[in-house]
């Protein structure tokens, strides 16, 4: 049933925990008409997230989880303007200061990463 489909991946997994929360959060809540809100919210995640594990669509699919992922992660890099002719230069971070060559004209310069 799943070959060529999508699956779980962790924006399916985190929409799916998001789904039941607000179906929780909409029964704790006592009032008939603030209720439907997570209700209804919690319903339309989780048809996002069985639409999303159903896709055949797997390149976007994994488009899609590759950005929410990257959302969180860190990038390793620092990237300084080259004050001579502006061109971007990526060091390595937590590196203290350093000196910093860029490729395009050559000029040193010297920053904390």
């Amino acid at each position: 049933m799943f070959n060529g489909r999508t699956g779980f991946d962790a924006l399916s997994f985190t929409t799916l925990i998001l789904a039941v929360v607000f179906a929780v959060l909409s029964s704790v809540i006592e009032n008939q008409y603030y209720q439907m809100i997570p209700a209804i919210t919690a319903i339309a995640m989780a048809a996002y997230t069985v639409f999303r594990v159903l896709s055949t669509n797997v390149a976007k699919r994994r488009y899609e989880a590759d950005r929410f992922t990257s959302f969180f992660k860190k990038d390793p890099y620092k990237r300084f303007k080259c004050p001579k002719c502006k061109t971007l230069c990526r060091v390595p971070r937590n590196k203290g200061k350093i000196k910093i060559h860029c490729p395009s004209c050559g000029h040193e310069f010297i920053k904390r990463t």
